[in-house]
């Protein structure tokens, strides 16, 4: 799916919980347009435009981020959300004194990221070992399945080999035609 469509599922979600906006009817009605507008975009069939952007942006009440909505910003999905960062930049460049202590907060960080991307990768070679793991064992299980059908086969040709089944005892046949032929 693409990326503003995402977000626009995303900003659709958040007005349901967050704004009592139930149906993609309703959202339709306030953004001014079909509802199958609406289908069409949480479906990845129509990409969302700068003008749908700004009937959601209207329509709601002008709650969210525009370069959210624009896929330019990750991090702040609601003009609030922008406004406490910008506050928080202040009050944190006021107490960030020098350079190196602001290197000191972007190495720590980076650090986190590489943990994060180490335990990730981590985590993918471990899925693909299981993966291999359950491959090895249904490899097994389908040589064992061959296994016990031959076997089964081969007890049935023993079984069918068995003289005891039949229903004449051995030679009776035989005397019964001796027998036969002398009269």
């Amino acid at each position: 799916m693409r990326l503003r469509n995402n977000i626009f599922a995303a900003a659709f979600d958040y007005l349901k919980r967050e704004k009592g906006i139930k149906t993609q009817k309703q959202l339709a009605e306030l953004m001014g347009v079909s509802e199958d507008t609406i289908t069409r975009i949480l479906k990845d069939r129509t990409e969302v435009t700068e003008d749908i952007i700004t009937k959601l942006q209207t329509a709601s009440g002008c709650i969210f981020n525009l370069q959210w909505l624009r896929g330019e910003d990750a991090f702040h999905m609601l003009a609030i959300d922008v406004a406490e960062g910008l506050a928080k930049k202040q009050s944190s460049a006021a107490s960030i004194g020098t350079s190196s202590e602001f290197n000191n907060e972007i190495s720590v960080y980076v650090k986190l990221v590489e943990a994060r991307d180490r335990e990730i990768a981590d985590k993918a070679a471990r899925i693909r070992d299981l993966e291999r793991t359950i491959a090895d064992k249904e490899t097994i299980i389908r040589d064992r399945e061959a296994r016990i059908a031959a076997l089964e086969r081969q007890l049935a040709v023993e079984k069918s080999g068995d003289l005891s089944s039949y229903p004449f005892a051995f030679g009776e046949v035989e005397h019964d035609e001796h027998a036969r032929q002398k009269r």
